[in-house]
């Protein structure tokens, strides 16, 4: 039972990492469409575990990470401050295999110092970059540079998160799969197991009445 359960958990475990359904790479074009263009070097990163903004259910949670910008220049849209707070995310933990079939959150997210260019949007619910790729290099002028990410890797906090799990352990679907056929079949196992013992029991009870009657009808010999 212990190596079926092992063996579930490892099919959850990679078909999390399998099943996830990405957003393709933004176009430069698209990604100019944005609200707020603003170019300047990352000054913070804060980084909390809060409710899935895309998945809704309750016991799905992504990792907020809010990068504060010291801002250099705008190129679209307006700010009134020299700093702006933005949002990005990466997923935490969904409730069933099928709600991870949803974005993994940003990438890349570069680590305070980083010169960045970002496209954001949202000014009335709080700023957000745009999915996937709405941090770039500030040199990320086309399609390719904008695509590959440009140099631009991933911040060292980052690394640290545990992410791809489930809420309760395993996905939905699979303890339902548990409920359904697990518990019939430890019902079936303790009953069989209860069964021998019985019967162990019972030969170990039978084999001295047995020698007694032996010993009783064995014949005297005198000399």
């Amino acid at each position: 039972m212990k190596r079926i359960v092992a063996v579930i958990m490892l099919v959850a475990i990679c078909g999390a990492v399998e099943t996830r359904a990405e957003i393709a790479p933004q176009s430069l074009s698209r990604l100019r469409q944005s609200e707020l263009i603003v170019v300047g070097t990352i000054k913070e990163i804060r980084i909390q575990s809060e409710r899935s903004r895309i998945e809704r259910g309750f016991g799905n949670y992504d990792w907020g990470i809010y990068l504060t910008l010291d801002i250099e220049a705008v190129e679209k849209g307006q700010v009134e401050s020299a700093e702006i707070e933005f949002r990005c995310f990466r997923i935490k933990s969904r409730r069933s295999a099928v709600e991870y079939l949803t974005p993994s959150g940003h990438r890349p997210i570069p680590g305070i110092g980083t010169r960045v260019r970002v496209y954001l949007n949202g000014k009335n619910q709080g700023w957000t970059a745009v999915l996937p790729n709405g941090i770039t290099s500030p040199e990320a002028n086309d399609d390719d540079r904008v695509w590959s990410g440009d140099g631009l890797t991933d911040a060292a906090e980052l690394s640290q998160l545990r992410s791809l799990s489930y809420t309760v352990l395993l996905p939905l679907e699979l303890w339902g799969v548990l409920v359904v056929f697990g518990v019939p079949v430890a019902i079936i196992s303790i009953l069989l197991r209860r069964r021998a013992r019985r019967r162990l029991a019972g030969s170990s009870v039978a084999e001295p009445r047995e020698s007694s009657a032996a010993e009783r009808t064995k014949p005297i010999v005198s000399d």
